[in-house]
């Protein structure tokens, strides 16, 4: 099948900036004697306000462009959606966005017997990010090990109900 995220993402960008959305991320996965090609859209200023008929637009047009373009060799399904409350973040731009946000990070190698960090993103370079975890704990990470790192959604906690007398 071998089918190039590449060049999908090459064919997607400008049809998404056309209604002012970046490509966040392009995956490509056998499903069955087909692939599934999913297209995760972002706001550019990173605030996840992808609607409906945004995904619907740019999956049309996307599609019809694959199948110009012969991009997607043999049978495939083409889902495009927003990234979700626990959005991935894969680039500097993507971390910058978050800072001062919760995120969960996992890496290539363990260090200090861990792969995954659970903390409050509070920098970003192009070369690292550090975060810092509940106990105050700082770890400096390389963007190249990281394998997966999402931002952590944190839901406001509701009052305790108060009783009546």
């Amino acid at each position: 099948m071998g089918t190039n995220g590449s060049k999908i993402r090459a064919i997607a960008e400008p049809i998404a900036a056309e209604r002012g959305l970046e490509v966040l991320d392009v995956e490509v996965t056998a499903s069955g004697s087909s692939q599934l090609v999913c297209l995760f859209l972002d706001t550019a200023d990173g605030s996840g306000l992808v609607s409906i008929d945004d995904c619907t637009a740019v999956s049309r047009r996307l599609g019809d462009a694959l199948d110009a373009h012969e991009a997607v060799l043999g049978h495939y399904m083409l889902e495009v959606s927003s990234p979700g409350l626990n959005r991935l973040l894969k680039t500097p731009a993507h971390f910058a966005r978050v800072v001062g946000q919760k995120v969960r990070v996992r890496t290539n190698r363990a260090e200090e017997g861990r792969r995954t960090r659970l903390g409050r993103l509070v920098e970003v370079d192009d070369v690292d990010i550090v975060v810092v975890d509940e106990a105050g704990n700082s770890a400096r990470i390389a963007l190249a090990e990281i394998d997966k790192a999402n931002l952590e959604f944190e839901f406001e906690a509701k009052p305790a109900p108060r009783r009546r007398r």
